[in-house]
């Protein structure tokens, strides 16, 4: 298959993995209730606007093949481990998995979010441009060692230490 022809489909695909990932997020939370139109028509919509919208489809496109990637890594990482240790039960049902994984797949997303609204966001963050610097590579820098972000992610460290005391 030509590179084309994957690029011409690739709106497509997108459409798709944003229609199936949304509507199995709805159906299985059933946060709108239990009615499956409501899941179908809702995760449509969604995907309608991931393909209208220009930088939702390139954000779907830059995150679909690193989370395709990823997916093939955890099935061959659990193929060896299934080989090497005979039982993955223990494996998969641990919670650090899970938090490991969901991990990564944030920081693919966040990731693929700078990378397609740095240029949009970038006018308004400090130090427009600097010598050397893509305007992505000078918006990244600047969102994360900005005073409100920092703030942010030690408030969020901080809550989360405050939840884990008052949990236990």
């Amino acid at each position: 298959m030509d590179v084309s022809t994957v690029a011409y489909i690739m709106p497509l695909l997108a459409f798709l993995l944003v229609f199936v990932v949304s509507y199995a997020l709805l159906s299985k939370t059933k946060i709108l209730g239990g009615n499956n139109f409501l899941h179908l028509f809702m995760s449509f919509v969604l995907a309608i606007v991931f393909i209208v919208s220009p930088n939702a489809q390139k954000f779907a496109m830059i995150s679909t093949p690193w989370i395709a990637v990823l997916i093939v890594a955890i099935f061959f990482i659990m193929l060896m481990l299934v080989f090497v240790r005979g039982k993955i039960d223990d494996i998969v049902q641990s919670p650090t998995v899970a938090i490991i994984l969901v991990g990564i797949l944030l920081l693919i997303f966040i990731i693929s979010a700078i990378n397609v609204f740095g240029p949009v966001i970038s006018p308004y963050l400090p130090g427009s441009s600097e010598a050397g610097m893509t305007v992505q590579e000078t918006a990244t820098k600047h969102f994360f060692t900005s005073p409100a972000v920092i703030g942010a992610v030690i408030l969020l460290i901080v809550a989360a230490i405050a939840s884990w005391i008052i949990a236990k």
